[in-house]
């Protein structure tokens, strides 16, 4: 993975507005060991002063998922954007969702967005993972048909299985 493109000498970025492009290639990221990054583009926009520095985001990338339903792997298409207000000093350091307050390293002059733009990749995954195929126009699920295997015979429908009754015993003492 080459962080190189997601990191920014302080001393480069001229005052006031800037801008900056990054394509980002397949496997940039390790995401997780069920979703795989495939290609990406963030824009980045710098706003620098004698007092901060803010860099806003936003992002359009495509990963791949394995389906919840079928196991099946498929390309998501995933956006998000974020803030980072970069100030020098003793600051109190804060991340939400949105945004992030952190401090200039005063070791090195660099400003590393590398994990703020994975984890926005992240946050803006779908908690259920569902192949689209398996989603109509409208964005519900196709019913999903269950498997049975063999004939039930009319025997095997009424039979209750023993250790049910065992259990009930038990219960009921």
């Amino acid at each position: 993975m080459d962080k190189q493109k997601l990191r920014f000498d302080i001393q480069e970025l001229p005052e006031g507005e800037s801008s900056k492009e990054r394509s980002l290639t397949k496997g940039f990221f390790e995401l997780d060991e069920e979703i795989s990054f495939l290609e990406g583009e963030v824009h980045i926009n710098f706003f620098r002063t004698d007092h901060f520095i803010k860099v806003s985001f936003s992002l359009q990338c495509s990963v791949e998922l394995i389906c919840d339903r079928s196991l099946e792997p498929f390309e998501k298409k995933i956006e998000g954007k974020f803030d980072i207000l970069f100030q020098p000093g003793e600051i109190e350091e804060s991340v939400t969702a949105e945004s992030a307050v952190k401090q200039i390293p005063a070791d090195e002059l660099v400003l590393d967005i590398s994990d703020e733009v994975r984890d926005t990749i992240m946050l803006n995954i779908p908690i259920k993972k569902i192949h689209p195929k398996y989603v109509d126009e409208s964005g519900k699920l196709n019913e999903f048909e269950t498997a049975q295997f063999g004939d039930l015979g009319e025997d095997d429908e009424q039979a209750i299985d023993p250790r049910w009754e065992k259990l009930k015993k038990l219960k009921n003492k």
